[in-house]
């Protein structure tokens, strides 16, 4: 939940799991994207104020695809603010990569929330948990970070991760060619490139326009390399 939310009677309430780890619990009945129920993640808190799990059989977080992680080859750190959904969409679950360290992403399967995927926006070069917050216009972090990466499995059994630019970063004129450069490795199994056989954003220019996808197939490992 937001730092200034509280768990209320009547109603849901989100919690964050560790990097690499999902919320297996929201409410059963929202079949909507963006409509009625798309907030409801998490736990549900009665009206005397008690929590259940919707999922009484699961565990509070599961593990995800554990396929992607983001690996720091610069001199400080850099947090990754993945959004809760279903909830508020805030990006203030944190993943940080330490300088010279990897970290898993959560790239969440199939079976999570109506087949929705994972969605990161990444902080400059400095960042920690604490920018995993929505920013402004005048302070680029959180929602207004400098990238933007996804990830998630399809019905097919392939996951599908990507990179590019934000837009609200761009609009208000940073520079993305100030920031630090992005590219997708494959470090385990055949991973499927664009055109090209590559999949980066260097210097303020992605190697395809607005960004790009990359396939894993089953047994395929990739990290979003931060150089």
């Amino acid at each position: 939940m937001s730092p200034n939310q509280k768990c209320q009677p009547n109603s849901w309430c989100p919690y964050a799991c560790a990097s690499g780890y999902y919320s297996a619990q929201w409410d059963p009945s929202a079949a909507l994207y963006n409509g009625q129920g798309s907030m409801n993640g998490g736990l549900y808190a009665d009206s005397n104020g008690k929590l259940s799990k919707p999922f009484p059989d699961q565990p509070f977080c599961k593990q995800g695809m554990m396929n992607a992680f983001v690996k720091n080859t610069l001199g400080q750190s850099v947090s990754a603010c993945q959004t809760v959904y279903p909830g508020n969409e805030a990006m203030i679950i944190p993943t940080v990569a330490q300088p010279g360290g990897t970290a898993p992403l959560n790239v969440v399967p199939s079976s999570y929330w109506l087949g929705t995927s994972s969605q990161f926006y990444v902080n400059k070069a400095g960042s920690s948990a604490d920018q995993c917050i929505w920013g402004t216009e005048s302070e680029p972090v959180g929602n207004w970070g400098p990238y933007i990466f996804g990830g998630g499995q399809g019905k097919d059994g392939n996951t599908y991760i990507s990179v590019q630019y934000n837009p609200l970063y761009t609009a208000q004129g940073y520079s993305t060619s100030d920031v630090y450069n992005v590219r997708i490795d494959c470090v385990q199994g055949n991973c499927n490139f664009p055109s090209g056989g590559q999949c980066k954003c260097e210097k303020g220019k992605c190697s395809v326009d607005n960004g790009c996808t990359v396939t894993l197939p089953q047994g395929a490992v990739a990290n979003f390399v931060l150089y």
